[in-house]
């Protein structure tokens, strides 16, 4: 059966392995915040983007790729982080994703991008990651973000990205890859949410990952149930004492990175190999 269908997410009664790809955004955690009304996978993906921008910033000079890009939740982060990046490039298959072009990211109002808002040039690519070597040719990139992206494709197509995003990294490139960590039990398909074609294993993404000539530097935890926490922390009264003081939204985020394997939500960095 071969996947050809974008869609908006799944609707019920759809096969995901029809699919070929899902333009459903992540939510805008800066808005969530500022209302009051967010969920954990708010948390964690501020967090995860947070830490992006720390590292983009010890990277200066660096062109980087935002796959994905949407909305450009990263942007704000960048701006105030990474204000020496040589500059910033947005991918994404859905244009009208990318309203970071003419809007600001915090708070949707109007932006003049030739005003000099961002402190480096910025530009949009409107296409396929899967097609980057094609849509990007003749340039190449330092810094590569991937993104809780995925996850929204066909696992061929995901595969098929990989390679593409190896063509056009430089030699010394930095691939920063979040997904979800599916139980190595568990049908891929069998998502979690409705905007998620297929959540790879990381034994699956690992395997795929050097297939494309990345090689896995390190990995890290994204999002951990507290529950989970319980059975490998080697402190559960720590534990127990971060619970009564933090909530669950927040204390799986800040705790998950030790433990990779056992999170919900997985991290890694590559490099080409």
């Amino acid at each position: 059966m071969t996947a050809t269908r974008i869609v908006h997410r799944i609707e019920d009664g759809e096969d995901r392995h029809e699919v070929l790809a899902t333009t459903y955004q992540m939510r805008n955690f800066y808005r969530q915040f500022g209302d009051g009304y967010f969920s954990r996978a708010d948390v964690f993906n501020y967090v995860s983007h947070h830490q992006i921008a720390r590292w983009a910033a010890k990277r200066p000079g660096n062109r980087l790729l935002d796959v994905c890009c949407g909305r450009g939740l990263l942007l704000p982060l960048l701006r105030y982080n990474a204000k020496e990046l040589g500059s910033y490039t947005g991918l994404d298959i859905e244009p009208r994703n990318a309203t970071w072009r003419d809007h600001r990211v915090t708070d949707g109002k109007p932006l003049d991008l030739t005003g000099g808002y961002y402190p480096w040039p910025t530009d949009f690519v409107a296409g396929d990651v899967a097609e980057a070597e094609a849509l990007l040719a003749g340039r190449r990139f330092d810094f590569i973000v991937y993104t809780a992206s995925i996850e929204h494709m066909h696992p061929d197509h995901g595969a098929r990205s990989l390679y593409g995003l190896r063509a056009v990294a430089d030699p010394s490139a930095l691939l920063v890859l979040t997904a979800p960590n599916t139980p190595e039990g568990q049908d891929g398909y069998d998502t979690s949410k409705r905007a998620h074609v297929y959540e790879w294993k990381l034994s699956e993404l690992r395997t795929a990952l050097d297939a494309a000539g990345w090689q896995v530097l390190d990995m890290w935890g994204v999002d951990i149930s507290v529950s989970t926490l319980a059975g490998v922390m080697r402190e559960p009264r720590l534990l127990e004492r971060l619970r009564k003081f933090i909530p669950p939204d927040w204390l799986g985020p800040m705790l998950a990175a030790p433990y990779p394997e056992q999170s919900s939500e997985v991290g890694l960095l590559c490099m080409p190999a």
